[in-house]
């Protein structure tokens, strides 16, 4: 009996603990105004369920300059289906106009599972024309962040993509910044501060020695190729002095007759080329 009662009583326990599961959104963003001063701001996440907008956090400050990172986490175990999700970021970029940057409508499955993105909005632009540098920004602080209290668990490569895929449209530019952010980072921090470092390090070190290999080979093959030229060139000089001594190089016979007494001297030469002249003085 007090086994029966046992087996109840976990069985009890496993169901309140799988009850107090949750859905967890997190969501990394960067606003700037390309004016000059973000001023107030606040952020907000939030599904629609049930007729009803329930916000599951939100945030707000001040500030002077035009970068700002927001990080943004709810949770909730309200709902079964999939539930649109809002992010609404607000801000007085602009002189006596405070705009809107916002996704809103993306289905989020209560599955209890991890949801998270990164994302950049632009506050002075109507269109949300993003940048890389903003891009770049969110990212140095991210990695800066998550490395110093987390050991960078969730700044790998792959842990970056699924986050940069959550919004399909940036996924491309959210990548390439942080491709091109990631050794900034190292070069800042040093290779063998973090483990990511130092697998950069590594593959830096190898696409080095790729480029140095085909450098030298470049080089080696233009020296061989230059060695060669100056051979044939040298080669062909021999051989055309050569035919030429042999064209100049022959055996002269033949004779000679000269009468002083009452005529004119003549000339007679015989051989292989024959030439006969007179002169007359």
């Amino acid at each position: 009996m007090r086994f029966l009662d046992a087996l109840v009583a976990v069985g009890l326990l496993i169901t309140i603990c799988q009850s107090l599961k949750h859905t967890t959104l997190k969501f990394s963003i960067a606003i700037y105004c390309p004016s000059g001063e973000l001023g107030e701001w606040t952020a907000s996440l939030s599904v629609h369920v049930r007729g009803q907008t329930e916000i599951y956090a939100a945030s707000g400050g001040t500030t002077s300059g035009k970068f700002q990172v927001i990080e943004i986490e709810g949770f909730s175990n309200n709902f079964k289906d999939s539930v649109p999700m809002g992010i609404v970021i607000t801000s007085s970029c602009k002189t006596k106009s405070i705009l809107t940057g916002q996704d809103i409508g993306f289905p989020i499955q209560d599955d209890k599972g991890f949801h998270y993105g990164f994302r950049v909005y632009n506050m002075g632009d109507e269109e949300d024309k993003t940048n890389s540098e903003t891009y770049e920004y969110l990212f140095m602080k991210y990695l800066e962040k998550d490395c110093a209290l987390n050991a960078c668990k969730e700044s790998t490569r792959e842990y970056v993509a699924k986050g940069c895929d959550f919004f399909k449209k940036e996924s491309e530019q959210c990548m390439k910044a942080y491709d091109d952010t990631l050794p900034k980072f190292c070069q800042k921090e040093g290779s063998s501060a973090h483990s990511i470092c130092s697998e950069y390090a590594t593959s830096s070190t190898a696409s080095q020695s790729s480029k140095m290999i085909i450098i030298i080979s470049g080089a080696v093959g233009a020296i061989i190729v230059l060695v060669l030229a100056i051979g044939v060139f040298f080669y062909c000089r021999k051989k055309k002095k050569s035919k030429q001594n042999l064209t100049g190089t022959g055996t002269m016979s033949g004779s000679t007759a000269a009468s002083g007494t009452t005529g004119a001297p003549s000339k007679s030469t015989t051989g292989a080329a024959t030439t006969t002249g007179t002169q007359r003085y």
